[in-house]
């Protein structure tokens, strides 16, 4: 089992934190216009560490 350490640094340490929903999913869909994302969906989901919003890959078994 991953520690909570471990879980919160691969959850949010290193991506970056955006205020409002609203903000991430403009950003999220400047990279997916741009050209840099690379293969499979992409989401935005509120932080339970930050309480903030990141954007990434879904989760397997979700789109």
């Amino acid at each position: 089992m991953a520690s909570k350490r471990r879980i919160r640094r691969k959850s949010c340490s290193y991506k970056v934190r955006y205020a409002t929903r609203p903000e991430a999913e403009h950003v999220m869909n400047q990279v997916i216009h741009s050209g840099h994302r690379r293969g499979g969906w992409l989401h935005v989901y509120p932080c339970q560490f930050c309480n903030g919003f990141h954007f990434g890959h879904a989760p397997r078994g979700h789109k």
